[in-house]
């Protein structure tokens, strides 16, 4: 096997270190002299089996270009290395941090029902993708997903092609099958049938051994052992039933729901990828399946929207805007803001995430919370980020979405919003100007609308069981319904005020990062400038600033900067006496 040194040149990529031998390759890591760091992989034509060739290419290769999603790693260029008067093809894919699933395993990391959930997602998403790609992954294990822990949580993607392939239905597979893991392999696999129905096993078999730290049918095979002999022993174990660990019975139902399914030993009875990421999110999902060289020619897709309408009593629609959770920043996208972050994570976010310890302790999770305080402090853009934060599905809703000029039409599409919020559980719904929505009995605001103003008490009462976590933001709390504020509807009560002198200091940090400055840039001066300003404000300043800079064609200097705060008083209109963040 071709074994390259470090430092060595492969077109624009220099190799960094090496990282692994495969049965025909070599793999290593690689940059490209301009910050970028990649995944490198040299194929030996003389060693590689006839199988993993076509048209005279290598099929990895062939199957990687045009790939682009977040959960599988992508594709990034291919070419070939002439080296002492033999040519060697080479893949060059997406750089990721992280170590093998295997490896977890291996050192007896035991992964909660929320990691369990997160790592299911991602394989089944990236699955869909693939799917809808026009190809099978066929590989699906512990040794093929790689995972980076951040402080987000894991974050998982689908690697090694090297066995994807159309829907194999009959025939032999364009690939050798010997390397492949059959504890994780469909029984109809071990035929040389390859189809979704294979990976929707593969993935159940990998969900059962993160919950009983063991695989289905969990057996050990030696070396030695001809491929033939073990395949038979794998298929007279598949028809007696797996051993089913106390562990697996103490899971979430949905995820025992699924593994069920998934190694049900016959392909018509089980569920598709798709099908079983709709039963783990409640997102319907539609996969569309084209040829390859189809797939390859439109390009990759774009990711899909969970947006749409929904239907309600008085037959008209709901738009809504829903957003499934999403791998971004959470709370790291958030200057300052500390003490809320805390209170949130301590409070709310673990004892949603860890479900077990909140049984064990019989701790409720929190029904809901209001932020409130000054326009333009953040509050909807903190809502964003808490659903990040928690791995929740994300709902913002303005007045305007439930409106209706029919008679009760309003309470159809409130008791239809909740609906939709429940069956995408786990939800953060969020509403924005929550005054709107509930005004207080008795006012102005309220006197035709007290039915209204009822659902939504009904709606609200112990939504945290439904999967349903309430965020309303506001201005004017004094105009809000009381019975709203009560324990068991919305529990916490937070203030965003304007921010403080330090979180006005990072904001300018997140506002001008990635620009081009000058080097007179003083933080802290900036930070004294703007006291008593709301966070849209200091945004606003920062790209007023930039903006006068780009038309001078010069750095954003301190000048451009203190130029846009005099001529930009703050929005608040006085500077505020600023209380520390709050709850109640």
């Amino acid at each position: 096997m071709i074994r390259l040194e470090n430092n060595a040149q492969i077109g624009p990529y220099r190799v960094e270190r090496f990282i692994k031998d495969g049965i025909c390759n070599s793999n290593y890591v690689v940059s490209d002299g301009e910050g970028g760091r990649f995944f490198l992989k040299i194929f030996d034509l003389q060693v590689i089996p006839e199988a993993w060739l076509e048209g005279g290419e290598v099929r990895e290769i062939v199957n990687s270009r045009g790939l682009d999603h977040h959960n599988v790693i992508s594709y990034v260029a291919d070419g070939e290395l002439t080296l002492e008067g033999r040519t060697y093809p080479y893949l060059v894919m997406q750089f990721f941090k992280g170590s093998l699933l295997s490896e977890f395993l291996a050192a007896g990391r035991q992964f909660t029902g929320a990691e369990i959930r997160t790592i299911a997602c991602f394989v089944l998403d990236g699955l869909v993708y693939l799917h809808g790609e026009g190809l099978l992954h066929n590989d699906i294990t512990p040794r093929n997903i790689l995972l980076e822990e951040t402080g987000d949580g894991l974050v998982p993607k689908l690697i090694d092609l090297g066995h994807a392939s159309p829907e194999i239905t009959q025939g032999e597979p364009p690939f050798p099958m010997e390397d492949l893991n059959l504890l994780y392999t469909a029984p109809e696999a071990l035929d040389g049938i390859f189809t979704e129905a294979g990976e929707a096993f593969s993935v159940a078999a990998l969900v059962f051994t993160l919950i009983c730290g063991q695989a289905p049918w969990s057996m050990h095979f030696d070396e030695q052992e001809p491929f033939a002999a073990r395949k038979e022993r794998m298929k007279e174990a598949r028809r007696r039933e797996p051993v089913w660990p106390a562990a697996l019975h103490a899971s979430d139902r949905v995820l025992q729901n699924i593994v069920l399914k998934g190694l049900n030993i016959y392909p018509a009875n089980r569920p598709t990828p798709a099908r079983m990421l709709e039963m783990l999110t409640g997102d319907a999902v539609e996969t569309r399946h084209r040829s390859a060289d189809a797939s390859r020619s439109a390009g990759p897709k774009k990711p899909s929207s969970a947006g749409g309408l929904v239907a309600t009593t008085d037959g008209t629609e709901l738009k809504k805007t829903m957003q499934r959770n999403t791998r971004k920043g959470g709370f790291a996208d958030v200057a300052g803001m500390d003490d809320l972050k805390k209170m949130l994570t301590e409070r709310v976010i673990w004892v949603l995430r860890d479900r077990e310890k909140a049984k064990k302790y019989r701790l409720l999770p929190p029904n809901g919370m209001l932020l409130y305080g000054p326009p333009g402090c953040g509050k909807t853009y903190f809502a964003e980020k808490f659903a990040e934060e928690s791995h929740f599905n994300y709902m913002v809703v303005n007045g305007s979405d439930v409106g209706s000029t029919y008679i009760h039409g309003t309470q159809g599409k409130i008791a239809a919003l909740f609906q939709e919020a429940a069956s995408k559980a786990p939800t953060v719904l969020c509403f924005d100007e929550f005054d709107s929505f509930v005004p207080a009995r008795g006012s102005e605001a309220a006197r035709h609308r007290p039915e209204e103003v009822n659902e939504f008490l009904s709606q609200l009462n112990n939504c945290a069981q439904r999967g349903i976590f309430v965020i309303g933001t506001t201005n004017r709390m004094d105009m809000i319904d009381p019975a709203v504020l009560r324990k068991g509807r919305l529990d916490l009560q937070v203030e965003v005020p304007a921010p403080e002198k330090e979180t006005r200091r990072q904001m300018f940090i997140h506002h001008l990062k990635g620009r081009p400055l000058a080097d007179d840039i003083d933080l802290e001066r900036l930070a004294e400038l703007t006291d008593g300003y709301a966070s849209s404000d200091i945004a606003f300043i920062a790209n007023d600033a930039a903006l006068v800079a780009a038309l001078a064609d010069e750095p954003i200097s301190q000048r451009h900067l203190e130029d846009s705060i005099r001529c930009n008083p703050s929005s608040l209109g006085r500077k505020d006496s600023r209380s520390p963040i709050g709850y109640r």
